[in-house]
């Protein structure tokens, strides 16, 4: 009976961080094709307006992360899209075709299993944050991208 009331809560631990690793993992996936379809979106009409072209990458990465699994448990995600010219020192100055350009896409999901939030959060070697009482992890992609 002892070993029961020893091993009951660590087992149940080990069966809800599975969950949310395997969560976390999908979640990755997402953000890796979201931040490939943003690239492409910017890579395709960055010349004709650069602006519009950001614009319309970020719609396109936040409609994408709004559908990887679990998100639906989760009360707020935050997604960002940053947009660099590689080879920096040159001055601002409208996309010409050729440049490459690095598209950072970052999106903050929660951490939405009970249990193994607090226990996961603490490991977490990346960008977390908490707010109350839900935590939050960062899942990152990078992707280079020229323009057409």
């Amino acid at each position: 009976m002892l070993e029961f009331l020893v091993a009951g809560p660590v087992l149940l631990l080990l069966i809800f961080s599975t969950i949310q690793i395997s969560l976390l993992w999908a979640g990755q996936g997402s953000v890796d094709t979201a931040a490939h379809f943003a690239a492409r979106e910017f890579a395709q009409s960055a010349r004709s307006d650069a602006g519009k072209a950001k614009r319309d990458a970020l719609s396109r990465a936040m409609a994408l992360c709004r559908r990887r699994p679990g998100v639906g448990y989760a009360k707020a995600a935050l997604t960002s899209l940053v947009i660099s010219r590689e080879g920096s020192g040159r001055g601002p100055r409208a996309p010409m075709a050729g440049e490459a350009y690095r598209v950072t896409l970052k999106h903050w999901v929660e951490l939405v299993v009970p249990f193994a939030d607090r226990f996961l959060f603490a490991l977490a070697p990346v960008e977390k944050a908490r707010l109350g009482d839900r935590y939050y992890l960062v899942l990152h992609a990078t992707r280079f991208v020229t323009v057409e």
